[in-house]
């Protein structure tokens, strides 16, 4: 009986619909009515892609001329009037941070962070809460016991704040837990020093194997569409794509990086988006050499597991 239940959570976990993927229906365009997904097309082909940056994908660290560097906003924190901030040509609000973290130790406790004290139960909802609830409380301390039999192995995503649900593609303002102060203060820096400012109240983190993904959607659940969404990465490299409003728009694909930081707002918040491909051998060696060095100002152990966690994987 039990491996039947055991059974049936995960069949209904893989049935869920895509968080935020919206059924595509062709729009009529000039009097014809289109019938190619052509951010599906891309999609596919970026997939099954490694190409380094050059002619299609976009790298920020290059001279690219549908990139072009702008000046972080006046009233942006102190800590990030030095950040490289660029915005892509044609495409309203969107905004790429380059790694605006002071030290590859801030990268480690934030990666700390997302393993551990959010996969709390009392922090957070998981996926785990389907098939391994019984596993989720110190989770990542389970992980560091006995790596090879952790149910971390299973975790797909957690949410913060108002909580997502998955099968209605809504918010349900009785569904939250408080969200993390630190990370609250993080999105609201973020958000000003881009001159898009917001207050955040939830979050998703996904987490990644190499070569996973997720399709192209667009977060239309939010009930205010004007706050911008703010996305960080950590771990491995992927290939992020940003097509248009409709799924009839070829996406641009760039290379986003550990530390990195995408920020959809104005007319972008409301492009198709996702994760193509995440890159296997990627993680920056930073990471591995500032936690052997044992900096960070404490937590030694926790840092090393976590830097030798992260290049197998991205969240």
């Amino acid at each position: 009986p039990t491996t039947s239940v055991q059974r049936l959570a995960r069949l209904f976990q893989t049935s869920l619909p895509h968080p935020r993927r919206r059924r595509f229906r062709p729009v009529r365009v000039g009097g014809h009515m289109p019938t190619t997904d052509v951010y599906r097309e891309a999609e596919k082909r970026w997939r099954h892609s490694l190409q380094e940056p050059g002619e299609e994908l976009i790298d920020f660290e290059l001279a690219d001329d549908r990139v072009r560097r702008v000046d972080v906003a006046a009233d942006a924190p102190d800590w990030l009037r030095g950040a490289q901030l660029y915005a892509l040509c044609g495409v309203d609000g969107f905004r790429f941070l380059r790694c605006p973290f002071f030290s590859p130790e801030e990268e480690l406790r934030w990666s700390h962070a997302a393993l551990a004290a959010w996969t709390e139960p009392e922090a957070s909802e998981s996926n785990l809460d389907l098939t391994h609830a019984g596993e989720r409380g110190a989770l990542w301390a389970q992980h560091e016991a006995a790596p090879s039999s952790s149910a971390l192995r299973h975790l797909s995503w957690v949410t913060l704040g108002y909580h997502y649900q998955w099968s209605e593609r809504r918010y349900d303002e009785a569904r939250r837990s408080p969200f993390p102060p630190a990370l609250g203060a993080l999105g609201a820096d973020l958000g000003r020093a881009v001159g898009q400012p917001l207050r955040p109240e939830a979050a998703i983190v996904n987490y990644y194997a190499p070569r996973s993904s997720v399709g192209g959607h667009c977060d239309d659940a939010e009930p205010c569409q004007d706050a911008p969404i703010v996305s960080l990465s950590f771990g491995l490299s992927a290939t992020f794509l940003l097509g248009g409003p409709s799924r009839h728009a070829a996406p641009l694909a760039m290379r986003v990086r550990s530390g990195d930081v995408v920020v959809q707002g104005g007319a972008s918040r409301g492009c198709y988006h996702g994760v193509a491909r995440v890159l296997r051998g990627t993680a920056p060696a930073r990471l591995r050499e500032a936690a052997s060095a044992g900096g960070g100002g404490g937590g030694g152990d926790d840092l090393r597991g976590v830097a030798e966690w992260l290049p197998r994987g991205r969240f």
